[in-house]
């Protein structure tokens, strides 16, 4: 009988000792699930913090240049051409090639988002240069992305080092802005910013006006 009992409780001290490690299990699993939310998260509000203070040497930290650089400027030489026709000379296996090394054909467009200062006026009051703007409702950070933050995050996406918001969130798709996010050297860096069509047609627009006036 003592035997009997010896057994039923070493039973019971695994089963008590599996539970604990089970629990602790699901704990950590929780953690990791709310920092891997969270993490992105806070990255985009220091993001958002520093347009909304107009601190241009805080969000010129927290945007990688180069890959904001080759986002804009693919999207700009797509719509080029697109404007142009060249897209159905080229096919849309070479129109994405063109698209992706185009970059110094769209550079004089792109330029005037690549430094803190004006960036700071196109992410806050929808300014791309004088005379050339769009409306300030429909800038990436304008009242409506603080007044929505919920919504910020519940239309958001997640990738494994990837983040990205459609901003001002009120708005309907083809308003809005894709505010894209990538871990780099475990920070959280601006990296792309997907034009609205309006915007991305004006600037496809401002770079043919360009190409005519060289010829």
């Amino acid at each position: 009988m003592g035997v009997v009992f010896l057994l039923v409780g070493v039973v019971q001290g695994e089963r008590a000792t599996n539970m604990r490690w089970g629990l602790w299990a699901t704990v950590a699993l929780i953690v990791l699930l709310v920092a891997y939310f969270a993490w992105p998260l806070v990255g985009f509000y220091s993001l958002a913090s520093a347009v909304k203070s107009r601190n241009a040497a805080a969000l010129a930290e927290r945007v990688d240049f180069p890959s904001l650089r080759r986002s804009l400027s693919q999207q700009v030489i797509a719509e080029y051409l697109k404007l142009t026709g060249k897209d159905k000379e080229l096919g849309r296996f070479r129109t994405g090639v063109a698209s992706g090394v185009g970059a110094a054909l769209a550079e004089p467009v792109v330029a005037q988002f690549l430094n803190a200062e004006t960036l700071l006026d196109f992410l806050n009051k929808g300014s791309v240069k004088a005379g050339d703007t769009i409306s300030s409702e429909i800038a990436p950070f304008s009242g409506s992305t603080w007044r929505n933050a919920w919504r910020v995050w519940w239309h958001s996406e997640y990738g494994l080092a990837r983040f990205s918001a459609y901003l001002p969130p009120d708005k309907s798709k083809d308003e809005q802005f894709k505010v894209g996010l990538s871990l780099r050297e475990w920070e959280w860096k601006l990296t792309e910013i997907g034009l609205p069509d309006q915007l991305r047609v004006q600037l496809a627009q401002d770079l043919v006006r360009r190409k005519q006036e060289r010829e």
